[in-house]
């Protein structure tokens, strides 16, 4: 625990010493007993790394001048060790007058001595060599013959020719010295702990700390506040106000309030700063100001959002997945790339299987918030109720059921990156008000609540719905609308890329191939032409499901028409039945080619969209169908 130095004026005290503290022990104290019988001889024998010391008279008192950073215990002169004393002196020496002298301590008890004991002494007071020669020598010169004292008065006594009669100190003494020696060596200890961890607090702080006192004097400043505010270390002392004006120190001094989250300007920097008073049984003694620049809560924020992005909401893809090399995606993807280099809001049209989150994800990935957070929610698969709270999130207590504590929306969550809303379409007439008021004002108020908390998101939104048009059915909010459509790309369906069919469907198909000892191999020409055929009304997501579907099935690792025919959904005809289709048509000769489509033609009075549509392919695929067949028709033909 730590090391007591005893400073004993004679041998046999410290033998004693070391006796009753060999009794105490307890194993974690190590003692260093000092014998020293002049004051001059203190600091030369004796090792000053010690924990406490204890010492008693003039000795003590010298202690306490020498080292004011070492606790210091007195051994306390009882006084029943006075009384034994002077009881020795009137033994040996009954015909002299009695004198005590010692320190202020030791003589403290022989006061009202005089009186219990019925005889006259004279106590006088002494502290060090020099002045107790000469008292002791008017002693002498007043006819007192014995003195009673330390080490240094009997000493001091016997070399003027006088008697002397050494005051011992007794056990119980020691004993209690011991105990006050511990006691204050482990509160020592503790305030050294304290402080360390007070100095540590102040000097690797990150804020800036200053506090002044009752009258505003600056009596702390850490090394950051130094820093921040480019001041120098010796203006401890001055006003706070003449030094730091902007602090506003003064102001909580003279209210007693604490002032928190404020900005100020120090060095031209853009500071937080709390202000707080130091009170004492209510009574204000000084005040405490910390600050941090705005831009390490900025990066402290981006960790927190980093804690975010680790936790799954991050995008995943870039424009190197979006498959395809027809004219058609170069040019969705060459627009969404210039989408990626600004901050405005997207809206992303396309069919159903077109790749919305796929062109979502990499623009994310492609922009300055691509180390931001990536939060992506389907407008139509919740509820208004629930969409709204996952959107805003909510205070606790605002409807039964709530998270106690509240919960974070998804607008909070996406802070500093981006939120995709698929299928905004579906968002209710009621609900559009409050996603318009976000997309205005760049702030979120959580339900049941009434702070407003700033957001800085990115919005893009995709829809597979004609928005203009449901803006005029009064079903999409118009200032919506424009606030959402600000920057718009436009996705191919898949039938108007059919130069990408084959290479997508031999790419998902070596995806999916479940036989590592049968791999997939090629896929026929004449599959190929059945998948062009095909309309894809689900487009890419469709021929995906379909190769999985082929995958699992076959067995070969080739994939024929036959094959197709299985897991190809088949539509009816407007002719006749299914033979109409192309699917159909395929496993016919030209002859029975050219009369189904003629059929089919006039069915549908020439209309080219209602003659694909019926046969299950695109207008292009029955331009070229025609054209192969040779059929001749009339340039009035519908479109």
């Amino acid at each position: 625990m730590g090391k007591i130095t005893f400073f004993v004026p004679y041998l046999a005290l410290g033998e004693l010493v070391k006796t009753i503290f060999a009794e105490m022990d307890d194993g974690s104290w190590q003692l260093d007993v000092v014998l020293v019988t002049g004051v001059r001889e203190i600091g030369c024998d004796w090792d000053q790394a010690s924990d406490i010391c204890v010492a008693r008279g003039v000795t003590a008192a010298a202690l306490k001048r020498l080292n004011s950073d070492m606790p210091v215990v007195d051994l306390q002169v009882t006084g029943y060790d006075i009384m034994r004393a002077v009881r020795e002196c009137q033994r040996l020496y009954p015909e002299d007058r009695i004198a005590i002298a010692g320190s202020h301590d030791m003589i403290y008890g022989a006061m009202g001595l005089e009186e219990i004991l019925g005889i006259e002494q004279t106590v006088i007071e002494v502290q060090t060599e020099e002045d107790a020669e000469p008292s002791i020598a008017k002693l002498k010169q007043l006819g007192i013959g014995v003195v009673a004292g330390g080490v240094m008065s009997t000493q001091i006594a016997e070399r003027l020719g006088m008697h002397a009669v050494f005051i011992q100190t007794g056990r119980e003494a020691i004993y209690q010295a011991f105990r006050e020696a511990k006691r204050m060596a482990q509160v020592r200890r503790q305030e050294q702990e304290r402080g360390e961890q007070f100095r540590a607090i102040l000097e690797y702080s990150t804020d800036g700390i200053i506090a002044v006192d009752d009258a505003g004097k600056i009596n702390l400043i850490n090394a950051a506040a130094l820093k921040l505010t480019e001041a120098h270390a010796n203006v401890l002392g001055y006003p706070s106000g003449q030094i730091f004006p902007h602090l506003g120190l003064s102001r909580v001094l003279q209210s007693g309030r604490p002032e928190l989250g404020g900005i100020e300007t120090l060095n031209s920097h853009q500071v937080a700063v709390n202000r707080v008073p130091v009170l004492i049984n209510d009574q204000i003694v000084g005040a405490v100001a910390t600050f941090q620049p705005a831009t390490v809560i900025q990066e402290l924020e981006g960790k927190i959002r980093q804690k975010i992005y680790a936790r799954g909401l991050v995008a995943k893809l870039t424009f190197k997945d979006v498959l395809g090399d027809s004219p058609a995606i170069k040019k969705a993807i060459a627009v969404a790339h210039k989408f990626s280099r600004v901050d405005s809001n997207v809206l992303i049209v396309g069919e159903s299987g077109t790749g919305k989150e796929v062109f979502t994800q990499s623009i994310h990935n492609a922009s300055c918030r691509a180390k931001g957070p990536f939060v992506a929610v389907n407008c139509a698969a919740l509820p208004e109720s629930l969409l709204e709270s996952e959107l805003f999130g909510y205070a606790e207590g605002a409807f039964t059921g709530a998270v106690r504590g509240g919960k974070v929306g998804l607008f909070e969550l996406a802070h500093g990156g981006t939120i995709f809303l698929d299928e905004v379409s579906e968002i209710s007439p009621g609900l559009q008000g409050r996603l318009l008021r976000v997309l205005q004002e760049r702030e979120i108020m959580r339900l049941g609540d009434s702070k407003v908390i700033p957001i800085d998101v990115r919005v893009i939104a995709a829809t597979n719905r004609d928005l203009n048009g449901m803006m005029r059915q009064k079903l999409f909010r118009e200032d919506l609308y424009y606030r959402v459509d600000v920057l718009r790309l436009t996705l191919p369906p898949l039938r108007d890329r059919q130069e990408d069919i084959s290479p997508l469907i031999c790419h998902f198909l070596k995806l999916y191939y479940p036989h590592p000892d049968r791999p997939f191999r090629q896929i026929s020409k004449e599959a190929i032409t059945v998948l062009l055929e095909y309309t894809w009304p689900g487009n890419v997501r469709e021929l995906r499901n379909i190769a999985e579907r082929l995958a699992v099935l076959n067995n070969t690792g080739v994939i024929r028409p036959e094959d197709l025919y299985e897991v190809l959904p088949r539509k009816a005809s407007n002719v006749k039945t299914a033979q109409s289709s192309l699917l159909t048509m395929d496993l016919c000769k030209n002859s029975r080619k050219k009369e189904i489509l003629l059929q089919t033609l006039e069915a549908t009075d020439y209309h080219y969209g209602k003659t694909a549509a019926s046969l299950g392919i695109s207008r292009t695929t029955l331009w070229r169908r025609i054209k192969q067949l040779g059929i001749e028709v009339a340039d009035s033909g519908k479109i």
